[in-house]
């Protein structure tokens, strides 16, 4: 192994993960957990390559079945996040103790994602997943089988007809009493089959130095940095600039062009309206919307009353027509982040000053949650004229919201300005981020008031060892949005539900939330969060955190595992 060095307490610390109770054969991480952000490498140190996992179960030498394939665990940096980077660490060395060859790859975040989302080139994956206010659209995107090809969504390759079914009949279905039946459904199918597992429950968290900040209430999908917190929000004191960082820079102003990252859509929510915005409780909030009143005229017509009084940051009037220009436009350049919406969208016109019709090409029962919610409002004397949408270099956006566009110093910090004459104000005269990568940096700033708040919502070390500080305030409530552990189904074996169970059994759900990350979130159990409320249910198949389980399982199904312990697949 390469001789890389670790703190002497962080090497404490990742043994003692190992060792907790609450998973049979809980083993601790093997070597060194470094590495770059810049480097894409395969160490022994973060390869598990399979045991005796230290429990009683018997298990089979030989037998006839065949060796599992080496799997590739594709991990984030050390130093992009340290938790997840120690978890996939721990996940990967239990399933090593089950019987299967894993190699933990170390990629920096943009490969890793690319690797994962667009090439489908990987075995295992662990990340953040951010769901929008509805949940199936999310199951729609990812897990529908029409969604398998390259860079389509669904990255798990997980195909199953009546998970498709479910999704396309809630999705055309108006009645929300139905919906809620069908959503419930569709968690119990896809617990049993588990193409995809939570590992943990993320919370909304906002971290803020409470002597400039204060009223900070979440947002159903993007927690504390939603457009309902940014419009609620009060400075304290003296204060009036909300200072904020990320760990790496923007790489786009161009509100059509980015591939939905929280880095680029928490600016664009503040900077571009939507027509519908929903409050703290998930309801739409017409007071501070763009459309001042909607009805459903029939099952693919939907149409908007629209402010009169309101105008572009540029000075232009805001008008029906700019309204109608953007969904038409963005349907007809076939805008990639947007395929969702604009597939079932036909047009828009503009009734007249105050009105806007839209028509679906299919029906859409969730259309305002999906739709009116998401898609931002541009202006047409800026846009009609360009091509390749997805494609523009945006120097200077231009928007509605309550926040415009002041600088951007790429790799360096971007700054915005209050839009006086919005409807919603916000209560601080400028936001900027700077580009901080270290923890450290942080927090010294954070608690000298050089930033008034933490975006980004790390949960680590620093925030267990300074969320008691006197001028530091930590808000958390549940949140859509979960670690998930996702196999590949396009790689040998993995298609197997018993295999995908028992890796699921494997997983030490418990201890990654005590250990590394101090107790904040709920070890995983569903993939829609108690958060949303009445699309969330209970009645979903348990799993135990028990390698015995998982072993039991496994042979059940008819594997084996050889002299060197490694899993076999059952006899043909």
């Amino acid at each position: 192994m390469p001789d890389r060095q670790i703190d002497p307490k962080r090497r404490d610390f990742l043994a003692k993960a190992g060792a907790t109770s609450g998973v049979v054969g809980l083993t601790a991480l093997a070597g060194c957990t470094g590495g770059s952000q810049d480097e894409t490498t395969t160490t022994e140190a973060e390869t598990t390559e399979g045991g005796g996992d230290g429990t009683d179960t018997e298990t089979e030498s030989g037998g006839d079945g065949e060796a599992l394939p080496t799997y590739t665990y594709v991990n984030n940096a050390q130093s992009y996040n340290p938790p997840r980077h120690d978890a996939i660490n721990l996940n990967a060395r239990q399933l090593g103790d089950l019987g299967l060859d894993v190699d933990v790859e170390v990629l920096e975040w943009g490969t890793l994602f690319n690797r994962v989302d667009q090439e489908y080139d990987y075995s295992f994956s662990t990340w953040h997943t951010f769901f929008t206010p509805d949940p199936v659209l999310e199951f729609n995107n990812m897990l529908h089988s029409s969604n398998t090809g390259e860079g389509e969504g669904n990255y798990a390759g997980y195909e199953n007809s009546d998970v498709d079914e479910l999704i396309d009949g809630y999705m055309a279905e108006p009645d929300a009493d139905t919906r809620i039946e069908q959503v419930h459904e569709l968690q119990q199918i896809l617990m049993d089959d588990v193409p995809m597992m939570p590992i943990t429950h993320m919370p909304m968290l906002v971290v803020y130095n409470n002597e400039q900040t204060g009223n900070w209430q979440p947002g159903l999908a993007l927690g504390y940095n939603s457009y309902w917190t940014m419009i609620n929000l009060e400075m304290q004191g003296d204060e009036s600039v909300l200072k904020g960082y990320w760990p790496e820079s923007l790489s786009t102003m161009n509100p059509l062009g980015h591939n939905g990252e929280n880095k680029h859509v928490y600016q664009f929510t503040v900077m571009y309206d939507t027509l519908l915005r929903l409050d703290n409780n998930a309801e739409f909030n017409t007071d501070v919307s763009l459309a001042t009143d909607f009805e459903r005229v029939d099952e693919t017509t939907m149409e908007y009353t629209i402010r009169t009084d309101h105008s572009w940051h540029d000075g232009e009037d805001l008008t029906t027509e700019d309204v109608a220009f953007t969904f038409n436009y963005i349907t007809e350049n076939e805008v990639p982040y947007y395929s969702t919406q604009t597939e079932y969208i036909e047009g828009a016109e503009a009734v007249d000053d105050e009105t806007v019709r839209i028509n679906m090409s299919d029906p859409l029962g969730p259309f305002n949650e999906i739709v009116a919610t998401q898609i931002p409002i541009i202006p047409e004397h800026m846009w009609a004229d360009r091509e390749d949408p997805s494609e523009q270099t945006i120097d200077e956006p231009v928007g509605s919201g309550p926040l415009q566009f002041d600088y951007w110093e790429e790799g360096s910090e971007f700054g915005m300005t209050r839009f006086d004459d919005h409807f919603a104000s916000v209560d601080f005269e400028e936001r900027y981020w700077r580009i901080i990568p270290e923890a450290s940096t942080v927090w010294e700033l954070l608690n000298n008031g050089e930033l008034n708040y933490e975006p980004f919502g790390r949960i680590d070390r620093s925030l267990n060892e300074n969320q008691d500080n006197e001028q530091i305030g930590v808000e958390s409530n549940p949140a859509t949005s979960f670690w998930h552990f996702t196999p590949n189904e396009r790689e040998e074996g993995l298609d197997d539900v018993a295999l995908r169970k028992a890796m699921v059994e494997t997983l030490p759900r418990t201890p990654i939330v005590d250990q590394i990350l101090f107790g904040f979130p709920e070890p995983g159990f569903n993939v829609v969060s108690p958060a949303y409320g009445p699309l969330h249910t209970e009645d979903v198949t348990e799993y135990e955190e028990s390698m015995d389980a998982a072993r039991s399982r496994l042979e059940e199904a008819g594997y084996t595992w050889n002299d060197e312990d490694l899993l076999q697949t059952p006899e043909s």
